[in-house]
């Protein structure tokens, strides 16, 4: 069984949408939903940017 997404379960349960979190990290929709389910991994910076502009816990993203 696949490990649940915490991210993905966050943004859901607050109703961010990926196209919020595309632009806070200044990426693609389609970069941007790679980083949230697991294939790519989100910088420092992007992590930092998420946390401080839309209040997702860190422990959240990593």
């Amino acid at each position: 069984m696949e490990e649940e997404n915490k991210l993905l379960g966050y943004l859901k349960a607050n109703h961010i949408k990926q196209q919020q979190v595309a632009k806070v990290i200044g990426r693609s929709l389609s970069a941007t939903n790679r980083k949230i389910n697991n294939h790519t991994d989100f910088t420092k910076r992007e992590i930092q940017n998420l946390h401080e502009y839309l209040g997702i816990p860190i422990s959240i993203i990593l």
